[in-house]
């Protein structure tokens, strides 16, 4: 046989495993998930049980001041 054919073969064969590996590495992700609490889930999952609440005065406050500082410290 070829070398390159060798190779070739190899690395199909490789590109096959590495598939299923980040199939099964995603499925692994999406049980940990399904089965810890807010902390491992992503940030979208975290923020949209926070949308439509209304916030309190001083909580507005505080984060219209803490973005004035960021923009201020970054120029």
């Amino acid at each position: 046989m070829d070398l390159l054919t060798v190779l070739r073969k190899e690395e199909s064969r490789l590109l096959a495993a590495s598939g299923k590996i980040r199939a099964r590495l995603s499925q692994i992700k999406a049980a940990i998930n399904a089965m810890s609490n807010n902390v491992h889930k992503p940030l979208a999952a975290r923020v949209s049980k926070v949308r439509g609440k209304k916030l309190s005065a001083a909580h507005r406050a505080a984060i219209t001041a803490a973005w004035a500082k960021r923009r201020k410290r970054n120029g």
